[in-house]
């Protein structure tokens, strides 16, 4: 048996899945999308059943990509029983999906969630009376808590079909009947249910009506659709039917006490304080992250140093010592680099999210970043990019648009993350002076605004303006941040370690072989033709690529020095500069390149990958000559 549970954004859909099925789960790609939706396995009666957590969507009208599959899943993966999640405190607005997904006419349960969230607003429920007029079972839950899951489940393996498809009026029903009926004689290869077709065809959803107009049901649709104003009618009779139930269903009292929730409001969503505090917790989560993440770090990455000279030493052949260096080089470079990173970013990404906070700092900061030609929700992973970029790409999951994806994601690894800080600190703001490494700071601004803005303009498909969904505060449960944690972590382990490791054994069987030279003289005519920095720095922006702080640290290395310090006697600021926009803008680490195939797909990754380069080599040309003209 495969039960669905689809709800709309924040009604506490994955807090049931992950009571159910969460330790026992996975994460996979509908066919031919990058959009996820997780699998669990659980037992029901010792019957055991396949759990399927698709994307909220709050119409079976799709308008995001995450909308589209969530609702084509349900007509393609032979969903045997729908457990529709309901958040009892918005009722009215959740009912629309319910009425709705009757008409699919599957065995169907409706998971009543948010009791207690209800019950503290003042809205109390008559659960048999909501059942009686929707014609399906309701199970009242607390899904946080635990309270009543079992039971749901239960429920769920025993679902029938709604007694109640014909939910709208005598006048309506006849006219979705005429196109309906005409549907299943003339129209082939229907993926969805008939009734739902017909239903969509007349309320103008364009991929419905395509399916229906050029066909021999074309007249009949046009005369039902003026009929009943061009859906128009269908429409306001649902929006109505959902106040009607309510009324018969719910009643409100009335709260005499200012609800903690509006106090927090007013000032965490306030036009002036709201945005002081979203500083103040990107701050914050910013010292927690790097300053906790960089302790651990040194302690793992030490602790590998010493594994690697000590499996180096005991193999006595030069080539294998050498690769499996490398190979422990690389291990150490995800445990010890991005773990200790990702752990307690992902823990607090978990918890703002389930607090209900993440919304909010969206909502605030929205006509902002529509100046880079994205949404407030992209902010998060805009600030975290200047951490580490990996945790930023994997951040942009919960854009909604494939279109603001890509663009997010390659927005954010041209953020100068710590790496790269090192590299601007450490070469330009150390030789050259602190102001030059601001104005490069500003540079970088400069290029992420105006690229954001022609890639809006340039790249193929939509990025429509969102509605902000405010849901209320939560207490998050150590359970579901430990599972999200733990969801979130695994696909950069299964992914960008593998990478790690086979990149750290190319670079090794590089040196090894003594083809540094060769690869220096293959890029010399871009390196020293082009930026006109030495030959020899070809193989140190390549072993930039397994982590961006080798750079820094290879840098005097390759230009066969003896210490740091003496950089500025063989490169001119002109050639730091150079060398320092190149770094800033290049291609991103294996681990960033790894977090993009997983969140963007391949195609994306390599766009992004060849584009950064692209607009490094064009930046670094003009830092060069704006040098030599000033």
């Amino acid at each position: 048996m495969r039960i669905a549970l689809i709800g709309q954004p924040n009604s506490g859909k994955s807090t049931l899945f992950n009571q159910v099925a969460g330790y026992r789960s996975f994460s996979a790609n509908f066919p031919g999308a990058t959009v996820k939706y997780t699998v669990g396995k659980t037992y029901i009666e010792d019957e055991l059943v396949e759990i399927v957590d698709l994307p909220g969507a709050y119409s079976i009208s799709w308008y995001d990509d995450a909308e589209k599959e969530a609702i084509k899943a349900l007509f393609s993966m032979n969903i045997d029983v729908i457990i529709n999640i309901v958040d009892a405190s918005t009722l009215i607005r959740s009912l629309e999906l319910t009425w709705e997904l009757i008409s699919i006419n599957k065995p169907m349960v409706m998971a009543l969630n948010m009791m207690d969230e209800a019950k503290r607003k003042g809205i109390h429920i008559n659960v048999n009376k909501l059942s009686e007029v929707l014609g399906i079972k309701i199970v009242p839950l607390i899904a946080s808590k635990g309270k009543g899951v079992k039971e749901l489940m239960v429920e769920a393996k025993r679902a029938q079909p709604p007694l109640k498809t014909n939910v709208y009026s005598r006048e309506i029903e006849a006219e979705i009947h005429k196109v309906e009926e005409c549907i299943e004689k003339h129209v082939k290869s229907v993926d969805m249910p008939v009734r739902t077709v017909a239903i969509k065809a007349l309320e103008g959803f364009k991929s419905c009506l395509d399916m229906v107009l050029n066909t021999p049901c074309g007249d009949i649709l046009k005369n039902a659709r003026r009929k009943l104003k061009d859906g128009v009618e269908i429409e306001r009779e649902r929006h109505a039917g959902c106040m009607n139930i309510f009324e018969q269903c719910a009643k409100v009292s009335r709260i005499e006490k200012k609800a903690t929730e509006d106090i927090l409001d007013s000032v965490l969503m306030h036009p002036v304080f709201g945005y002081l505090f979203v500083i103040l917790i990107f701050l914050t989560t910013f010292y927690i992250v790097f300053k906790g993440g960089s302790l651990f770090e040194g302690l793992i990455v030490s602790a590998f140093d010493s594994v690697n000279s000590y499996i180096e030493s005991s193999i006595p052949f030069p080539l294998l010592s050498k690769v499996a260096g490398a190979v422990i080089g690389g291990v150490g470079a995800a445990m010890g680099i991005a773990l200790p990173y990702l752990i307690p970013f992902f823990i607090i990404m978990s918890v703002l999210e389930d607090t209900g906070y993440l919304p909010r700092i969206a909502y605030l900061m929205d006509s902002i970043m529509h100046i880079l030609g994205v949404h407030g929700t992209s902010v998060i992973p805009f600030v975290l990019g200047y951490g580490c970029s990996v945790p930023a790409v994997m951040a942009t999951r919960t854009l909604r648009s494939k279109k603001e994806k890509v663009i997010s994601a390659f927005l954010v690894t041209l953020i100068p993350c710590s790496a790269r800080t090192v590299v601007i600190m450490g070469l330009v703001g150390y030789f050259m002076g602190p102001v030059y490494a601001i104005l490069l700071y500003g540079l970088n601004l400069v290029v992420v605004a105006v690229l954001g803005a022609s890639l809006k303009k340039f790249l193929p498909g939509i990025s429509p303006e969102i509605m902000f969904d405010i849901p209320p505060y939560r207490m998050p449960t150590v359970k579901t941040v430990i599972i999200k944690t733990w969801y979130r972590l695994k696909d950069f382990i299964y992914l960008a370690v593998p990478l790690l490791i086979a990149g750290s054994v190319i670079l090794a069987l590089i040196s090894y072989c003594k083809l540094d030279p060769y690869i220096n003289s293959v890029f010399s005519p871009v390196i020293w033709g082009l930026l006109g920095l030495p030959v020899s720095l070809g193989i140190v922006l390549i072993f930039g690529v397994m982590k961006k702080e080798l750079t820094l640290m290879m840098l005097y290395q390759a230009l066969s020095l003896p210490t740091f310090s003496m950089v500025k006697d063989v490169m001119s600021p002109e050639q730091m500069m150079v060398f320092t926009v190149f770094v800033i803008f290049y291609v991103p680490c294996f681990a960033t390149i790894s977090a993009l195939w997983k969140e963007v797909g391949i195609k994306n990754a390599i766009f992004i990958t060849t584009g950064t380069l692209v607009l490094a080599i064009i930046l670094s040309f003009l830092a060069r000559v704006i040098f030599q003209i000033l």
